[in-house]
This record gives structure tokens, sequence and C-alpha cells, in this order.
């Protein structure tokens, strides 16, 4: 009998997705009292999320990295007139439907992480409804618990992007999903550029900036600080500074005895 290795994705561990919820998860999971079962669930929840972070990440760059080029143009150069000052020459983004596949990866990853939470507080959730999760959370885990107060920190943006995944998928608005640059002139003769919006307003460029870094580190706290409910009553985990992350594989997690524990002097 031959064995098959397949590549399933073409970043490594310097990608701090990958590093985060591959490599780093990989040890407390391990750690946690649980069975092999749960551990191979879990295990397969967290390579999951990466997955569709990564692919989010993949959607999301080029756009950002087109608006921002836009913005450094128009920031260096002005706004760009013809016939006279009478026809404004007003930027085309490209890229607008990457939010639509970013939103779709964003989703994933989030029903994938109500999975792997469900595992560990022993309910199904049937989708990325955290607000449910909360409350199992603090059933479980008690109000005053880590988990319970990131859940109660994140509501905000995760109903805001469930709400812009709803409206893509379910349209109710009857407006654009998406909308690229406007530029006009005021009575003073200066220009207004506004900025390529949601249907709902929010700017593009900020929302996939602030969803890109929440979604990763939302579904490695929340993971890493259940799980912690699950090791030995002399372990935790413990937060890596950044500045001290090894680039090839910047995982932020490691494992250690808590205060007052330790390996014999």
């Amino acid at each position: 009998m031959s064995w098959q290795v397949t590549q399933s994705m073409d970043v490594g561990t310097s990608n701090p997705i990958v590093a985060r919820l591959g490599m780093g998860l990989f040890d407390l999971v391990q750690m946690a009292q649980l069975t092999e079962e749960k551990k191979k669930q879990i295990g397969e929840c967290c390579h999951e999320i990466m997955e569709s972070l990564v692919q989010a990440e993949k959607s999301a760059k080029p756009l950002m990295d087109e608006i921002k080029a836009i913005e450094k143009k128009i920031l260096d150069e002005g706004v760009v007139t013809q016939s006279d000052g009478r026809v404004i020459e007003t930027p085309g983004v490209l890229l607008l439907d990457n939010t639509r596949v970013f939103l779709k990866f964003g989703k994933q990853a989030l029903q994938r992480l109500a999975k792997a939470l469900g595992i560990l507080l022993e309910k199904d959730f049937n989708g990325p409804h955290f607000h449910k999760v909360l409350e199992r959370a603090k059933e479980r885990l008690g109000e005053s618990h880590l988990v319970v107060k990131l859940l109660n920190e994140d509501q905000g943006w995760l109903e805001e992007i469930n709400s812009l995944r709803n409206e893509d998928e379910h349209p109710k608005t009857g407006k654009p999903f998406t909308r690229g640059y406007n530029i006009s002139k005021s009575p003073d003769g200066k220009f207004l550029v506004d900025v390529p919006r949601f249907f709902n307003d929010a700017p593009i460029l900020n929302a996939l900036e602030v969803y890109s870094h929440n979604l990763l580190t939302f579904s490695e706290e929340l993971i890493a600080h259940t799980l912690e409910e699950f090791f030995p009553k002399m372990v935790r985990v413990y937060d890596i500074p950044e500045d001290q992350r090894d680039a090839s594989a910047p995982i932020r997690y490691r494992i250690g005895f808590r205060e007052g524990f330790g390996p014999p002097a």
C-alpha cells in the first residue's frame, strides 16, 4: 500500500492565521483533558477555521490594497478633472465583489467556531449565533469568566458581519450591496471624496480591516480560553508578546505553569 500526500494550502506557518490557528492551538488541544474523539473534532474545527480565514484574507487583501492605492494617489495628485473642471475622473474599484467572497468565508469560519465551542460547552449551535453561545457560556463557565467577557464585548461586530452576509445572501434593502468612490464639488470649489461603502454606509476598507483582525483574534481567544477550563489545574495559557514571536511561525499562546505551581527548584 502506498501513501498519498496532497497539498491543500499555498501558505505556510509564517502566515499568522496558519501559525495561530494551526500549530498554535494544537498543543492546547492536546493538553486538554478531553476524550480523543473530542480532541479530534476540535482539531478539525480549528483547521477548518484556519482554511476559511486564509481564503477570506486572500479575497480581502487585494481589495484593501486597491483602495489604499487609490487613496494615496488622490492624496498625492489630487482629484483629476477634464473639460476645464466640468468632468470629474472618479476612480473605479475593480475588486468590490471580493467583499462577498470575504463575507462567505468569514461566515464559514464563525460557523466552525460555534461548532468547536459547542463541543466544549456540550451544546449544539445551529449556525454562528453567538448570543446563544454567550448564554451557554454563562451557564457553564460563570458570568465572570474571560470567555463570557469576550463574547459580551464582541456581540456588536458579530451582528454587523452577520447582517452584511445576510443582505448578500437574501437582499432586503433594495440598495446596491456595495458602491465605489463618489466625488462631488462643493459650492466653494473644493472636492468632496466619499469612500467605497457597503449598503449600510459602513466604509469597506475600515470594515475589512476590523473584521479580518477580529475573526482571527476572536476565534483563537475563545478556543484557547475555553480549552483552558479542561487543563490540569496547575497549567494555563500565556500570551507571547508580539515582538517576541518567531516570524517563521508567529504563534500567540504557549502553555505554562500557573502562579504558585512549577517544577521543583
